[in-house]
């Protein structure tokens, strides 16, 4: 299965935060960690394979890379 998955991965600490960000289901969430750069993209592969059920070979995903410095504002409660 070939669909355009989008995801975002953000550096925070020393994890890659990863999220899916479009090509799932409206009501599902797709979210994980990877500890190095050259681990995102199979990490975001394997989220969207497992939510979906689908072999992780077949999908295609576009990765938008940022650094901590290009999150924007932050607000604490």
């Amino acid at each position: 299965m070939s669909a355009p998955f989008r995801a975002v991965a953000e550096r925070s600490g020393d994890w890659w935060e990863i999220e899916i960000t479009s090509g799932l289901p409206p009501n599902v969430l797709g979210v994980s960690q990877a500890r190095h750069r050259s681990d995102v993209e199979g990490v975001a592969r394997s989220v969207v394979a497992e939510l979906l059920d689908i072999e992780p070979d077949g999908i295609d995903i576009d990765i938008d890379v940022r650094q901590a410095s290009e999150r924007g504002p932050t607000a604490v409660v």
